[in-house]
């Protein structure tokens, strides 16, 4: 499988993108680059690697047991890709950053993505301050060994910019109440309400990942500042893993249909104002047109073991927006509790006159 491997321009060097400057860097000659130069100086290297590879077909000597083999540009080494959705990752004997430039061409080739901004030491550090707030976290939890599990991944998304077209039919009640002598007065007007028109979604994100837990934490973590999205370069994959998408459009058109059409249902119940109860009686939504786009986003992603237990970690790339779950100690959670009901022991013994 052929890979792709940006050089230092200076030192020839391998090149990894540095989020807390937005350029790219050498780390032997410590040179920094921006997307512009790199590619003034290489050119399109995809274009010119698709135009290559446009009628070849990965041979059957590549593949071993189901995993992909790719040979390191740097070292020369063959290495097993991870899984199957492995897009970009690391040699394991010169740790230099590689791209696999196959599984990133044709139809699987992202439009779009949102480059890292929050750098491996600021993120290890946010980690670091998450954890503070966790009183019965173990005390061997959250050394130098663990902090250097945190990865930095990109994740795969489907953009959705849907054109709809829909409505609410409702039933709406305004209730007055007023007095006069011994009598209490109360009056309800009902009134009939119909809502519509159109609504543009703009970069829906959904998940192009079937794995359940990343895909059941990354929803945590959003949302992120489409404003930033950048035409997709393989530079920005550098120094960091990528995963490749495995769920197509048509496999989560019901998922991105359903959660449009709760929204949609919001929008327009939150034009009925005025009176003190609104019941919806008719929802109905239509599509107009839609345009999907496949992009990669950000992700600081940490998996560790902790007594037998996973656990998982992750961290918006972009923003710094973060969720986990954390293993508990319980001996410090007993401790917690005695005390507590010692505290109320004596608050009470007081209260009863002593």
């Amino acid at each position: 499988m052929e890979t792709l491997s940006y050089k230092c321009i200076n030192c020839g060097g391998p090149l990894q993108y540095d989020a807390s400057k937005l350029k790219f860097y050498c780390e032997y000659c410590r040179s920094e680059f921006t997307e512009e130069v790199l590619q003034q100086h290489f050119g399109n290297l995809e274009e010119k690697l698709d135009e290559e590879r446009e009628s070849e077909e990965q041979s059957e000597e590549d593949q071993l047991y189901g995993a992909a083999l790719f040979t390191c540009q740097s070292c020369g080494a063959e290495v097993i890709a991870e899984t199957d959705n492995t897009a970009a990752t690391f040699c394991v004997y010169c740790h230099n950053p590689v791209v696999l430039t196959n599984r990133l061409k044709g139809e699987f080739k992202p439009d779009r993505v949102i480059p890292f901004k929050i750098s491996e030491e600021d993120a290890k550090k946010r980690f670091r301050e998450f954890c503070k707030k966790k009183w019965f976290l173990p005390k061997d939890f959250g050394s130098s060994a663990q902090l250097d599990m945190m990865k930095g991944v990109y994740y795969p998304y489907w953009l959705v910019d849907s054109h709809r077209d829909g409505g609410i039919s409702a039933t709406a009640e305004k209730v007055r109440r007023w007095t006069e002598g011994d009598y209490e007065y109360k009056e309800t007007k009902i009134y009939k309400v119909r809502r519509a028109g159109v609504i543009n979604f703009t970069k829906f994100p959904q998940s192009a990942l079937s794995e359940d837990n990343s895909k059941n934490i990354l929803k945590y973590v959003n949302p992120y500042d489409d404003e930033e999205l950048k035409p997709f370069t393989m530079a920005y994959l550098s120094g960091f893993l990528a995963e490749k998408r495995d769920l197509e459009r048509n496999q989560v058109q019901s998922e991105v249909d359903k959660a449009l059409a709760e929204y949609a249902k919001k929008i327009y119940r939150d034009t009925v104002e005025g009176y003190d109860s609104v019941t919806i009686d008719s929802f109905d939504i239509n599509t107009i047109d839609e345009h999907w786009n496949y992009a990669l986003m950000p992700v600081w992603m940490m998996t560790f073991k902790y007594r037998d237990k996973m656990y998982m970690y992750a961290m918006n790339g972009q923003t710094g927006k973060n969720f986990g779950a954390l293993p508990l100690d319980k001996g410090k959670l007993a401790l917690f509790g005695i005390g507590v009901f010692i505290l109320l022991s004596v608050i009470a013994f007081f209260l009863m006159g002593g």
